[in-house]
């Protein structure tokens, strides 16, 4: 049977607002409850056979040991994945997530693994657990929209609700990166992140609408106390030109809808939409 010369996919970016860590010792079974909304910026993924396994995002070779492990999980052949993110690094969009995500959807199509969504979604969280890049993000990448996670694990073994939305533009700025490991492993934060987190996805149930989202995911990220000055200074702008925003988790970016202008003189704004549609091939 001849292969595919490439597998290409896409998988979206997703920005956490609300998060509670449960990492067990199965990293299938770990991940993070929680709440995220998935945008139609991510990272579309290339994958052809090569005589050594690499990853180029961005036009430069990378580090990314999260692709690099789900690829590993999947094939022992060697593979060249090249991804375009639209979204920054480190910012709390999910980036190492949505690259593993769509590198193992283009990896099966060009291999012809025949494997399902659910084996596929599972390598890359699995992943992404084993290098602390993430907890949920894959999870919200495989389905789309506004994922609810009520249960920590892999995409469909979690119990998962969504919030209805429509395209509804996210607009961001980020003033750089938080070290999402770092975080992971500080046993003092994981406990203020995960009483936060009880509480405000709690609050979120009982009126899931995206203002809802918004509001709790705000009162989240101040009480676990990650919010640089800048981050503050930009929220409260946003909210007194009548709109709504938080940060995103894990990084040190606002994100907001109907800013009115408002995050303009924080720095350079991105826009992208609400997408419904989870990783899919192209």
């Amino acid at each position: 049977m001849k292969h595919k010369s490439t597998g290409q996919a896409f998988a979206p970016a997703h920005i956490s607002g609300i998060f509670i860590i449960d990492i067990k010792k199965d990293p299938a079974l770990s991940g993070s409850m929680g709440c995220g909304i998935c945008l139609e910026d991510g990272a579309v993924t290339k994958v052809s056979a090569a005589e050594e396994t690499k990853v180029i995002i961005n036009g430069a070779v990378a580090d990314a040991s999260t692709t690099l492990t789900a690829i590993k999980l999947l094939t022992s052949q060697p593979m060249l994945v090249e991804t375009t993110l639209s979204v920054p690094v480190g910012a709390g969009f999910g980036a190492s997530g949505a690259g593993a995500l769509s590198a193992a959807l283009g990896l099966n199509e060009v291999l012809s693994m025949n494997l399902t969504l659910k084996e596929l979604a599972n390598a890359a969280h699995v992943a992404e657990v084993k290098n602390r890049t993430g907890l949920g993000d894959v999870t919200g990448q495989t389905f789309g929209g506004i994922v609810i996670r009520k249960k920590a694990g892999a995409p469909f073994t979690v119990n998962i609700d969504k919030i209805p939305c429509g395209s509804t533009t996210i607009s961001w700025v980020s003033f750089g990166e938080i070290s999402t490991k770092s975080v992971l492993s500080d046993y003092m934060k994981k406990k203020s992140i995960n009483k936060a987190g009880h509480l405000r996805l709690k609050e979120l149930l009982k009126k899931p609408t995206l203002p809802e989202f918004f509001h709790q995911s705000c009162a989240f990220a101040k009480e676990i106390e990650l919010m640089s000055p800048k981050v503050l200074d930009a929220i409260e702008a946003v909210e007194a030109a009548g709109g709504l925003a938080s940060q995103a988790m894990l990084g040190n970016t606002v994100f907001a809808i109907n800013d009115n202008g408002a995050l303009s003189e924080f720095g350079e704004v991105h826009e992208s939409r609400i997408t419904n549609t989870g990783a899919h091939l192209q």
